[in-house]
């Protein structure tokens, strides 16, 4: 029994399956799941909207709505939403993308490395889970979202879709571009443009479709039909001052120096990574950096310059989403191959290894991805009098880059979580996010792969997987208390307390809370205003109630330029702050503000006061108010419609 165990267990380790099982094991706890969340808020409040018209459907963002129409997204997820409730749905719909993403991963892989060796391939899905998946300005997206939001569904389409061509079927990847088009047609255009301009370099003559279809674009524009009309239209200065402020990724010229330095290593990784590849996937990584390049120009020349609508509308510079993913992929090559080119590539890998863990410091990562260029040009080009001693160096900064960041990161990550509220006492996305997981996956796989070392045996295979499922099954589920509650819904206590009056909420710390705790329409938030480059109506009528908010002392600028202020704490608000505000025809019915003093309220307000299950959290970051704002009670005040002393 025990030979026959250990026969099948042999088999098991020598197949691809234990492997496959670690690293999706691996992506589960890179993606950690922490509930309705960055932009998911969007698309589950345009959800929600569709199934309450009257209700939620009220809201600002949806009476004024300029993007929800062009997906087929918001529409099947008001669909699971209203058949298994909002949290089961955001679950299921988080997992089932993540799933389809990373089986597109895997068949992007397997074509990238074709004529590889097993362990190259394992080691490119692995630097791609582990490397950071940012891209663009600010830090706000990445690929591989693990949040209910269409960006994912066409990046898996776009991941196959690559495949798809280094395999040799070109009808497929165009149907598969345009399945991920139908979810999110900006996402889907990204893996399309790659795999165009890859075509162009294999035979100029794919340039025709693309002139023709170019002069068709300019053709509809010029007369003024629907979408394509917005190319010659120039957004007006008051529009365009409202959307810098509130959506500044659009806009290169508001970039900080981050997003730059990231490109640069982004850019130079492919590119040295394009060195080590062959045929069509060396085309299709040529592709997609001058695909990226291309939009950060058009985005900066045609948006940013010229302040033409459709080109702001569509952002190009979201092209860079297939260099972040190519570049993780090649630097898994770049860990493999660069050693074995010399001292010149050893040097360059050293010096790729500091953009890549420093690219958010300064001009540390431009030096070092422009450093990583010029080594790797070099490479057979010059002749080192004591290669042994260059190749020491190298060996010797690798090392110490790898430590420095180690300690830097880890002194940050143990300082975190010993801040974290009893609340939240711990998160595994604050854990992944500090990179130190990555680095040691990467770490651990490039050497193994570099060196050459025999494939693990099974046993340990197995041990691997067994240990990696574990922790996914038991933190994958990443979500606070607060947010578990709120996802289940409409509170029945809060809705008796409002019951007396309808009309709109204005939630002072939170963001969804008066769509699916009240019912309502949020009266203004932050949140708000992430669509105000598809509609100026909703960004002028937003605008006038933060401006009526923060002369009342209500909120700070965090409100009116979310991404670039830090969060505060919100004042709470006083009989006298409220005075004039409510008075207005259109404020809101109700203001739910939270507690944190322990002081009787003023009988002035004539606020009840509503209690969740359990605190609600919220991470302050610089000198605005360090710390973490908790709140386990609210005031519940009325303010427009009926007499305030009712």
């Amino acid at each position: 029994m025990i030979a026959r165990l250990r026969a099948g267990l042999e088999r098991l380790g020598q197949g691809p399956w234990l492997a496959l099982v670690a690293t999706a094991a691996l992506f589960a706890l890179s993606r950690a799941y922490q509930g309705v969340r960055h932009d998911a808020r969007l698309y589950v409040g345009d959800a929600l909207a569709k199934l309450d018209p009257a209700g939620v459907g009220r809201d600002l963002m949806f009476v004024h709505d300029g993007q929800f129409g062009f997906s087929l997204y918001t529409p099947l997820l008001g669909r699971l939403v209203g058949a298994l409730g909002l949290a089961n749905a955001s679950l299921i719909t988080v997992a089932a993308t993540l799933l389809l993403w990373f089986a597109g991963l895997v068949l992007l892989t397997r074509a990238l490395t074709a004529g590889r060796s097993p362990a190259v391939r394992w080691a490119v899905l692995v630097f791609v889970i582990a490397l950071p998946p940012f891209y663009g300005p600010l830090n706000v997206i990445s690929f591989g979202e693990p949040f209910a939001v269409p960006r994912g569904l066409a990046e898996a389409a776009g991941l196959a879709g690559m495949a798809a061509y280094l395999s040799g079927r070109r009808i497929t990847a165009l149907a598969l571009f345009a399945v991920g088009m139908l979810f999110h047609p900006i996402m889907g255009l990204c893996g399309l443009a790659a795999v165009y301009l890859a075509l162009c370099l294999e035979d100029r003559r794919w340039l025709i479709p693309g002139l023709a279809g170019g002069v068709a674009v300019l053709a509809a524009a010029a007369l003024g039909l629907p979408v394509a009309g917005r190319l010659l239209t120039v957004m007006d200065p008051t529009w365009r001052h409202l959307v810098e402020a509130r959506s500044p990724i659009l806009f290169p010229a508001l970039w900080p120096l981050q997003t730059w330095t990231r490109l640069a290593v982004h850019a130079a990784t492919l590119a040295i990574g394009a060195s080590l590849l062959q045929g069509r996937a060396r085309t299709l990584a040529l592709g997609a950096l001058a695909a990226g390049l291309i939009g950060v120009v058009a985005v900066a020349v045609l948006g940013d310059k010229l302040s033409l609508l459709l080109i702001l509308q569509v952002q190009p510079w979201r092209m860079l989403e297939p260099v972040a993913l190519l570049a993780a992929a090649c630097m898994a090559l770049c860990v493999i191959d660069l050693p074995r080119r010399g001292p010149a590539g050893l040097l360059a890998l050293a010096a790729l290894v500091i953009g890549w863990l420093f690219m958010n410091r300064g001009v540390t990562g431009i030096t070092a991805a422009g450093a990583a260029l010029a080594l790797a040009w070099l490479d057979v080009r010059v002749a080192w009098s004591a290669p042994g001693r260059v190749r020491m160096a190298a060996l010797v900064v690798l090392g110490l880059t790898v430590l420095v960041y180690a300690i830097l990161q880890g002194a940050a990550l143990a300082a975190a979580l010993a801040a974290m509220p009893p609340a939240w006492p711990f998160s595994l996305g604050l854990v992944w996010n500090s990179g130190l997981p990555g680095l040691l996956a990467a770490l651990v796989v490039g050497v193994w792969v570099a060196r050459g070392w025999a494939r693990p045996r099974p046993p340990v295979l197995l041990g691997l997987a067994v240990v990696l499922v574990g922790l996914a099954v038991g933190l994958w589920d990443d979500r606070p208390a607060y947010v578990r509650f709120r996802d289940q819904g409409g509170d029945p206590a809060l809705r008796s307390i409002i019951a007396s009056r309808p009309g709109e909420v204005l939630w002072l710390a939170g963001d969804m809370e008066p769509w699916v705790l009240a019912g309502r329409p949020s009266w203004a938030s932050k949140m708000q205003g992430a669509g105000v480059v598809f509609s100026r109506d909703l960004a002028v009528s937003l605008q006038a109630r933060v401006e009526r908010l923060a002369k009342a002392g209500l909120v700070g600028g965090d409100w009116a330029e979310p991404l670039t202020v830090d969060d505060s704490r919100p004042p709470f608000p006083t009989a006298q702050r409220l005075g004039r505000f409510c008075a207005s025809d259109d404020a809101p019915a109700w203001i739910v503000a939270p507690i944190t003093d322990p002081a009787p309220l003023d009988p002035a307000l004539h606020a009840k006061t509503w209690a969740p299950p359990t605190p609600y959290v919220l991470e302050l970051v610089g000198h605005d108010g360090g710390g973490w704002l908790t709140a386990s009670r609210y005031a519940v005040i009325p303010c427009g419609g009926a007499g305030r002393g009712s």
